[in-house]
This record gives C-alpha cells, sequence and structure tokens, in this order.
C-alpha cells in the first residue's frame, strides 16, 4: 500500500512540476482567462487541481499557422536556391563533366601565369 501511495505522490509532483513549466513557458498570446502569474500561483498552490485547470482553461489551443515553425533545409527554398527548368536538367555526369572542364581551366590559367613570371 505505501508504494502505491509512493508511485501515486511522485506522480502528483511530476504532473504538478509540468504544469508550472508549461504555464511559465507558455507564450502570451496563448494564455487565457488570467494571468500568467496567477495560473503559476494556482498550479503551486493546488497542485493537481491546479495543473488540470491549467490544461483545461487557461491554455488555448495552438493554431498551426499562426507561429512560424522550423523548416528543414530540403523544404526551405533560400536553402535550395532556383529550381531548374524540367527541361534543363542536367545528370551527375554532366555537372561532374563541367566541374572537371572548369577545374581543368582555372589549373591552366594557373599555369600560364607562372611561365609569364618566369
Amino acid at each position: 500500500m505505501v508504494r502505491l501511495w509512493l508511485i501515486v505522490v511522485v506522480a502528483a509532483v511530476a504532473f504538478t512540476v509540468y504544469a508550472a513549466i508549461d504555464c511559465a513557458t507558455m507564450p502570451r498570446e496563448r494564455v487565457r482567462s488570467l494571468r500568467r502569474g496567477v495560473w503559476i500561483l494556482l498550479v503551486i498552490v493546488l497542485p493537481v487541481l491546479g495543473g488540470v485547470l491549467w490544461f483545461l482553461l487557461g491554455r488555448s489551443p495552438a493554431t498551426p499557422g499562426a507561429t512560424a515553425r522550423y523548416r528543414g533545409p530540403e523544404d526551405d527554398p533560400d536553402f535550395l536556391g532556383s529550381t531548374p527548368v524540367p527541361g534543363d536538367t542536367l545528370t551527375d555526369k554532366d555537372q561532374d563533366d563541367a566541374t572537371l572542364q572548369d577545374l581543368e581551366d582555372q589549373f591552366h590559367e594557373r599555369d600560364d601565369d607562372g611561365r609569364t613570371d618566369r
């Protein structure tokens, strides 16, 4: 029986701590009914009941498009740059050939510059 009470007390403390942290870090636009300080006080003074009230009455649901969300690089148009025209797509071999040709041109330019200095 003591173990059961210990588990219940630990769960209640964990829930209260989670509710207090959630209340303290919630953006101001999503806190409703009371001010944030009053909600934190309520969650701490009435441990389980305050947390339940916070999650049911004090916190407004998140709207998906309201805040800027993280986008991975594959979804970020700035990271991807301009997308090629469907008819102008280069294969990997074409891109490799172009890169090698560019490097060879740079090598020959440096080689020619070195010969004129002698």
